[in-house]
C-alpha cells in the first residue's frame, strides 16, 4: 500500500488493466490504434537512426544480418517504408472501423 496516495497499488493497478480490457474488448478497433502508434514510434526510429532499432544477432530473421549483407541505410530506408506503409494501413483500418 502506498501510504503517502492512501492507495492500494495493486488494487489500482488491476482495475487499471480491467478497464483497459473492456475497453479494447467493447472497442477492437482502437487495436489498430495502438498498433499504428507503435509502427511510428519504429518509424521515427529507423529515421532518427536510433540503435535499438537494429537487433543483436546474425540469425536470418535478425535485421542486423540484413545490416551486414545489404548495408546500414539500405536496411533503415526498407524498413522506414515497410514500418510507414503499415502505419498508414493500420491508421487507415483504425478510421475506416471507427466511423
Amino acid at each position: 500500500m502506498l501510504s503517502f496516495l492512501n492507495i492500494d497499488y495493486q488494487k489500482f493497478v488491476e482495475q487499471t488493466y480491467d478497464q483497459a480490457q473492456n475497453f479494447i474488448a467493447n472497442n477492437p478497433h482502437y487495436g489498430y490504434l495502438i498498433a499504428s502508434v507503435g509502427f511510428g514510434i519504429f518509424l521515427l526510429g529507423f529515421v532518427r537512426n536510433w540503435n535499438w532499432v537494429m537487433e543483436p544477432g546474425g540469425g536470418i530473421y535478425n535485421i542486423a544480418y540484413w545490416e551486414n549483407r545489404i548495408g546500414n541505410r539500405n536496411v533503415r530506408i526498407v524498413m522506414g517504408i515497410t514500418c510507414g506503409l503499415a502505419m498508414i494501413s493500420t491508421l487507415g483500418l483504425f478510421l475506416y472501423y471507427n466511423r
